[in-house]
């Protein structure tokens, strides 16, 4: 929905952008600080476009790895890149659904819907180490969510109206498939899974041999539509909390599936578009509803930005940003990439009103690379660039980002 926003107002902006004068007809002064000190370094040619946020997985040598669909819908294509933006390989893949991939060990893996399958991809030569049908092998169904911990890929599947939890180990031999409660959005902490079912939240325990389930905690009646909690994997605090968004309130569970905080939002935090939740080291939470807010942990709001100023190129945070290092913030808006700092007062940006031009289109939510540069794929617009950062990776505490760090593994 975002995407489809965005996209059906292009044309729009850019005109504005390229016409938009002052009463006496002279250009508009670009405004704010930061106008060309964070240019594209490098920029890929996807070949084809998409039309979904792409959230990338990068290793220890800022090698970029992710998964689109063909245009057509008719096969998956996974991509690696070097750190300078050079196609390291491309390996097409059966299915006509692909969401995050992960990175571990030299390993990239993806998953596939329709037909339902995990492929481990090696890193370096993209060529696949080994895959399993899961639609031939277990009926199972769609797109699974995934996590990596324990030196295991979980997958989180269905079948009919059977959810099943399945792990491998790195080499494709599979460990344990066992029948469990239906949901999507896995993540882990140590040895506990964590997943919903638009209902309730649950928790499974890895005991090695199986799964043991652990608690189930139901959300409260919601106000709205539940459709943004199918937005990004569940985040989890460094203590274990696990952090659930729905349109009237966040949820603080303990991992004993004990309620320990609730968060009223008020209708502001829900007008038109949703945004995620993205936790500090310190279990703050930064989230969008057009300006950023960053909520303590204890329910107070520190601060909320003024850097919507209604005007139509303006960022519209309507997702959580990536958290850096240094506490600094970034997100990807149309035409332009903006750096909040920790206090909550912009830091830079890079858009057409700073003379960083309008070329850029649909800015997804960026990743960071370890030595701070600044990966978008604009799937629309078939191409991924590169903008030079602050020299400051992802934090190394909290949920910096959709899918927690650098290798998408979502889990701590």
């Amino acid at each position: 929905m975002k995407q489809l926003f965005k996209t059906t107002i292009a044309i729009m902006l850019l005109a504005f952008a390229i016409t938009s004068c002052n009463k006496d007809g002279d250009p508009i002064t670009p405004p704010g600080p930061g106008a060309g000190d964070h240019p594209v370094l490098w920029s890929y040619d996807l070949g084809f476009g998409g039309m979904a946020d792409v959230i990338p997985a990068i290793d220890n040598n800022n090698n970029v790895y992710f998964s689109m669909v063909s245009e057509d819908y008719t096969e998956v294509i996974a991509i690696g890149l070097d750190s300078d933006g050079n196609e390291l390989w491309k390996n097409v893949l059966d299915g006509t659904i692909t969401g995050k991939v992960m990175y571990t060990d030299g390993k990239v893996i993806v998953t596939t819907g329709y037909p339902t399958a995990i492929y481990c991809l090696n890193a370096s030569s993209g060529n696949t180490e080994w895959s399993k049908n899961l639609t031939e092998e277990y009926d199972f169904q769609d797109n699974p969510s995934m996590a990596f911990a324990n030196n295991k890929i979980y997958l989180l599947s269905y079948q009919f109206l059977y959810g099943f939890i399945v792990t491998y180990d790195l080499s494709g031999t599979e460990l344990v498939v066992q029948e469990a409660k239906q949901g999507f959005n896995l993540s882990m902490y140590d040895n506990a899974l964590f997943y919903h079912d638009l209902d309730s939240l649950y928790s499974y325990e890895d005991t090695g041999a199986g799964f043991s389930f652990s608690w189930k905690w139901a959300f409260p009646e919601m106000k709205n539509s539940r459709s943004l909690l199918t937005l990004y994997d569940i985040p989890v605090g460094d203590d274990g909390s696990i952090y659930i968004r729905d349109d009237a309130a966040i949820y603080i569970v303990s991992q004993s599936g004990q309620l320990t905080k609730t968060i009223n939002l008020d209708a502001s935090y829900y007008e038109g578009f949703v945004s995620n939740v993205a936790i500090t080291n310190n279990g703050d939470m930064i989230l969008g509803k057009g300006d950023l807010v960053k909520i303590s942990n204890d329910g107070s709001t520190e601060w909320v930005t003024d850097i919507n100023d209604g005007m139509i190129i303006n960022p519209s945070f309507l997702s959580a940003p990536v958290i850096s290092a240094s506490g600094d913030m970034y997100d990807g808006q149309l035409f332009g990439l903006y750096s909040i700092k920790s206090n909550g007062t912009l830091n830079w940006r890079e858009n057409a009103e700073t003379g960083a031009g309008t070329e850029y289109g649909n800015l997804h939510p960026p990743v960071l690379t370890h030595d701070g540069n600044i990966i978008i794929v604009s799937s629309e617009q078939s191409v991924v660039r590169c903008f030079k950062g602050d020299g400051q990776g992802l934090a190394t505490g909290g949920w910096p980002k959709p899918f927690g760090d650098y290798g998408n593994t979502s889990s701590k």
